[in-house]
């Protein structure tokens, strides 16, 4: 008897999905575009148990998917952000989500700096929030809210950072129609099963003339084909798809946002934090040892600027007019 895959992973869902999983000898197969439909797919490479298909249409690189969303959401635990530096399981995560904070909010402090050439205050959604950082760094400018669907990390956001962030699913949000006057997803999109479903959500959400910020890598790009299997983005179960600029142009078209630009992706990194990470990525309990010993030491907590070629932001806004009018402190 073949299962009904569609039925069992996305009982809610059309079977005339754009993205659908058939059984071939306990095999799945993508066999169209998540994004853009085409059915020009094909598999490129296994890495552990996933398979990896290629869009030849639009460049987007997908992910075979073996778990149902609540499986998914399950990964986002204390151990996704304090995981252990000499992890070589195969898992993904922070070594520390915590010890990361310096790095982590001074490139918080440029991509603040990109989302105010657009939009200098008011309402802020962080969509993704992990521990409320960002919203930290940009609580000067913005009276901001934070989503995230690790309840773990949204109660570390409120009771030891102090930022209001709640466990919410991004697809479903809750939150009030035309309220927020940006958005930002911060390495957020690649995880997500239905990436469509969730920036319609944040189209909803948004006021008219709104911005959103969406940050990730480029799977098109000539560094992520060169390295292949072995690129340092591929973290299934956590990435699920892995974009491409021509995937997130469709993307935001589906979603009725529009596409103003790509900028590039400032961020920065400390000698041990880029240590540790290529430790867990490429499962080496030296490196990760490595890095965590230089975590006390002057050269390892060196930070520096890397704007890595494969990374970009997507800058879009929702039509029409901003709506200006003062902050209504009763509504979420």
């Amino acid at each position: 008897m073949t299962a009904n895959w569609h039925a069992i992973l996305w009982p809610n869902k059309s079977t005339n999905s754009h993205y659908y999983l058939t059984s071939f000898f306990d095999e799945f197969l993508v066999n169209n575009c998540l994004i853009c439909n085409s059915v020009e797919v094909n598999q490129v490479f296994r890495k552990a148990e996933f398979t990896y298909f290629r869009c030849h249409s639009c460049g987007m690189l997908l992910v075979d998917l073996q778990l149902a969303p609540a499986e998914v959401f399950s990964h986002y635990s204390k151990a996704y952000y304090e995981a252990e530096a000499s992890r070589t399981d195969g898992r993904r995560g922070y070594p520390s989500y915590r010890n990361a904070r310096d790095t982590l909010e001074a490139s918080f402090v440029e991509k603040l700096a990109v989302v105010r050439r657009h939009v200098p205050s008011g309402r802020l959604l962080d969509a993704g929030a992990a521990y409320g950082l960002f919203l930290s760094t940009a609580a000067s400018h913005f009276e901001g809210i934070g989503i995230d669907v690790s309840e773990y990390a949204a109660s570390v956001a409120r009771d030891e950072f102090g930022m209001n962030v709640q466990a919410r699913d991004i697809e479903r949000t809750g939150l009030p129609d035309d309220h927020f006057d940006a958005i930002v997803l911060w390495d957020i999109i690649e995880h997500l099963i239905h990436p469509i479903d969730a920036l319609r959500e944040m189209h909803r959400v948004l006021k008219p003339g709104g911005w959103i910020f969406i940050s990730t890598d480029d799977a098109a790009h000539w560094l992520p084909r060169l390295l292949g299997s072995q690129w340092w983005a591929l973290a299934a179960p956590l990435h699920l798809c892995h974009f491409s600029k021509r995937g997130m142009t469709v993307a935001f078209q589906r979603a009725r946002l529009e596409l103003k630009e790509f900028a590039k992706d400032p961020r920065r990194y400390s000698v041990s934090d880029i240590i540790k990470h290529f430790g867990v990525s490429y499962q080496s309990s030296f490196l990760a040892n490595i890095g965590t010993s230089m975590e006390q030491n002057a050269l390892g907590r060196w930070v520096f600027h890397v704007t890595r070629p494969e990374q970009f932001i997507a800058i879009g806004r929702k039509p029409g007019e901003l709506i200006e009018g003062p902050v209504d402190h009763s509504r979420p």
